[in-house]
């Protein structure tokens, strides 16, 4: 299993970096919340459950800002994105390169059955170069950065649920070194320790750049209201 988290998380990032040279419409797919204030009443009254979509119309959904799994914030330079990737989003990925095979897409999906997988990005709006050298004092400082996000950024995220408090389960940093001024991270939370179909709030205390608490809303049921691969 971390084997595989390790290599989604590569293969997220790839896409991510092949995504960007898109520019514009790369970016209305990723902001998704642009107000602090915006509710989801609309996709909580809303049941997807029982539709039925192909592969490429279920990407599609799920890139869908209207549809809200993905998230963001931003905080005087720094954008964050967080980003919902159901268990079919993460086989779609660890598919990529095989004949699609319904079945085996099956056995794909079972293998991320167990955890909630959310993918996380930093980047400098309107900036350039790598994000651990945006604004830095010294080479010390960056290694200092390259050490945070690699081993200790994973204690600042945490899932709140009432008055329960959750860690990620597992956690990868993908560095991508000078390609773009973004970073990414994926981690993820048990499903037997929260209740998926619940509110709760994803927070990043944020000690990279100083920009204090991140928070990050889900609704009711807006993880679980998704639709259905039918076929592939």
């Amino acid at each position: 299993m971390i084997k595989q988290f390790v290599i989604i998380t590569f293969l997220i990032t790839t896409l991510v970096v092949a995504a960007s040279c898109h520019g514009k419409d790369f970016k209305e797919h990723l902001n998704t919340e642009q107000a602090e204030n915006e509710t989801d009443e609309s996709v909580e009254n809303v049941n997807h459950s029982n539709e039925k979509l192909s592969v490429q119309e279920f990407i599609t959904w799920c890139a869908d800002k209207n549809n809200r799994l993905s998230k963001s914030k931003d905080i005087a330079d720094i954008r964050y994105d967080l980003s919902y990737m159901p268990k079919e989003s993460m086989a779609i990925l660890e598919l990529r390169t095989e004949q699609y095979d319904y079945p085996k897409f099956q056995q794909a999906c079972n293998h991320y059955a167990d955890m909630t997988y959310f993918n996380f990005k930093m980047e400098v709006i309107d900036g350039s170069g790598e994000l651990l050298k945006y604004k830095l004092d010294s080479p010390a400082q960056y290694e200092a950065r390259v050490k945070y996000m690699s081993f200790e950024m994973e204690k600042d995220i945490y899932l709140v649920q009432g008055k329960d408090t959750l860690r990620p389960g597992l956690f990868q940093f993908e560095r991508i070194f000078e390609v773009a001024p973004y970073a990414t991270v994926m981690f993820s939370f048990d499903n037997k320790k929260f209740n998926r179909g619940n509110e709760f709030t994803i927070v990043y205390n944020d000690k990279l750049f100083e920009k204090g608490f991140v928070k990050f809303k889900y609704n009711n049921n807006q993880l679980i209201n998704i639709p259905n691969i039918s076929g592939l």
